[in-house]
């Protein structure tokens, strides 16, 4: 009896001391697995944050990422403190979408709510305590007196857009504004989304000293919304130098063609209204004057317009050489009608 229960003790250590090892082994992998579920943003790491002890069994947990500040109020009993687990039941949420509640009896805010650096703000029978909540990205690298406030927007659906200004330039987040899912996030050197992204938001102009956001307004009477980035605040400088984008040169009006001051070719005549002197003197029968020539007269048409397509028109005469013409053809009339009335008289003495 007693040595099978010796035996019995024996086999059991043995086991035992086998069995330790792979314990431990299985043991610290799986904390090892949990460990890294956590830092690649498991549901555990997207409410876990800086637990503060506010009074009144309540902690706390404050957070600042791309979703914006977060304040988690969680009853914790009346005797945690800090380094106890702080994962209980939840009583309220503060956020951007709301930032004013109340529990246990405290009044509880997020002030400075669009500033790098908010403040979570409970008050108590009139007393008022501020909390510090952590820096925002933004915050963090450039120093929260250096960057803008946030201005939110929203696009179409639950989608929003966080506008922030930093000294590197302007940055657009976009998030759900249900899940606060964060999603792409714009910058200064990335200012628009993929081809062939469904959401239309780009940075206008990133580089220049006023960027604007433009981005779709689905059901809105434009179709396309702008706005302008919140400004960086006094006394802190951008990290670049201002370089507004090119616009396309204005078509420069054609020049009118001036007139030509040279000379005309050789026996290009231009036409004139005024008789010249030889034809009044023609006109006045001044002795010795030519006579007028009319055989052999061409009309001296502009050349550019027949090349602009109008008709050719003979020159102009003034009132005192067509009646000198008329006279002329009326003479020489009279003159042939004699000569052939005498030619008759001939004949008749003849016969």
């Amino acid at each position: 009896m007693r040595t099978a229960l010796r035996a019995s003790l024996a086999a059991a250590v043995l086991a035992g001391a086998l069995l330790a090892p792979a314990a431990g082994t299985a043991y610290a992998a799986a904390t090892a697995a949990q460990a890294a579920t956590v830092a690649q943003g498991s549901p555990a790491d997207r409410f876990s944050g800086t637990p503060v002890h506010i009074g009144e069994g309540l902690v706390a947990v404050l957070r600042h990422e791309a979703e914006g500040p977060e304040a988690w109020i969680r009853a914790v009993g009346p005797d945690w403190k800090p380094g106890d687990n702080y994962m209980y039941r939840v009583l309220t949420v503060l956020d951007r979408a709301n930032p004013v509640d109340s529990a246990n009896g405290l009044q509880l805010e997020i002030t400075r709510l669009n500033s790098a650096a908010p403040l979570l703000t409970v008050t108590k029978e009139g007393v008022a305590t501020s909390f510090p909540m952590p820096l925002s990205e933004a915050g963090r690298t450039h120093g929260a007196e250096c960057v803008s406030a946030t201005k939110r927007l929203g696009l179409h659906g639950t989608l929003v857009a966080d506008l922030t200004t930093t000294p590197d330039g302007p940055q657009v987040q976009l998030v759900d504004g249900v899940t606060k899912e964060p999603s792409t996030k714009l910058t200064r050197t990335a200012p628009a989304l993929a081809r062939g992204d469904r959401t239309v938001a780009r940075i206008v102009n990133p580089s220049a000293a006023r960027p604007s956001f433009s981005y779709e307004t689905p059901g809105q009477a434009d179709p396309f919304g702008t706005a302008l980035f919140p400004e960086l605040p006094a006394g802190c400088s951008f990290s670049y130098a201002f370089q507004d984008e090119a616009t396309a040169p204005k078509p420069e009006a054609t020049p009118a063609t001036a007139p030509s001051t040279a000379p005309s070719a050789p026996g290009a005549a231009a036409p004139s209204a005024q008789p010249s002197a030889t034809a009044a003197s023609a006109v006045s029968g001044t002795p010795g004057a030519p006579k007028a020539q009319t055989v052999g007269q061409t009309s001296v048409v502009p050349e550019g317009g027949v090349a602009a397509g109008a008709e050719p028109v003979a020159a102009e005469h003034t009132g005192d050489s067509t009646t000198a013409y008329a006279g002329a053809g009326l003479a020489a009339g009279a003159a042939g009608l004699a000569a052939a009335l005498m030619a008759r008289r001939r004949a008749r003495t003849r016969h």
